[in-house]
């Protein structure tokens, strides 16, 4: 089982280097964000809420470096970031429309250059490479831990009057 173990690290790490997101000056997709920052806007739009600790756990990062990220993304307009109105200790993100356009263009360039590979692979070959990934991913996955989707809402956006009337 060492061999094998040797030899999956040494696959993952080379899907990594060859299909990773990042450019070499560190940018995912040659655009101007970071991997971490896209981890954190994809959370933040595929969540129905998204807290600093969801960004920390998607970027594997800590809590402060969670709270740098969401930062960035403010201050290049593609999130915002409020304090959640039942418990004011919770600040939560949101992708502005800025940043929705973004992630989906990054996801769209993603999506282009997983199809060009899957299509250079037999359709079997395809099908047994997802449910390995599958089962490798379910296997990883910490045990007894349980996140509850259900979660309540908060940090609900207020809408903000488009004539600038508060």
């Amino acid at each position: 089982m060492d061999a094998q173990a040797r030899q999956l690290i040494g696959l993952i790490d080379n899907i990594t280097y060859s299909f990773g997101m990042q450019s070499l000056e560190g940018r995912c997709c040659n655009e101007n964000i970071s991997h971490g920052e896209f981890r954190a806007l994809q959370v933040a739009l595929h969540q129905t809420i998204c807290t600093m600790q969801d960004i920390a756990r998607s970027a594997a990062v800590t809590k402060s470096g969670a709270t740098r990220i969401a930062k960035r993304l403010e201050e290049k307009g593609l999130a915002i970031r409020q304090q959640d109105h039942k418990d004011g200790r919770i600040c939560c993100v949101t992708p502005t429309e800025k940043g929705q356009t973004l992630l989906n263009r990054i996801e769209d360039q993603l999506m282009c250059k997983m199809r060009e590979i899957l299509a250079a692979m037999d359709p079997a070959m395809r099908e047994i490479l997802i449910l390995s990934l599958n089962a490798f991913v379910q296997a990883a996955k910490p045990r007894g831990v349980h996140v509850n989707p259900q979660r309540e809402m908060c940090c609900a956006i207020e809408e903000k009057d488009t004539l600038g009337n508060g």
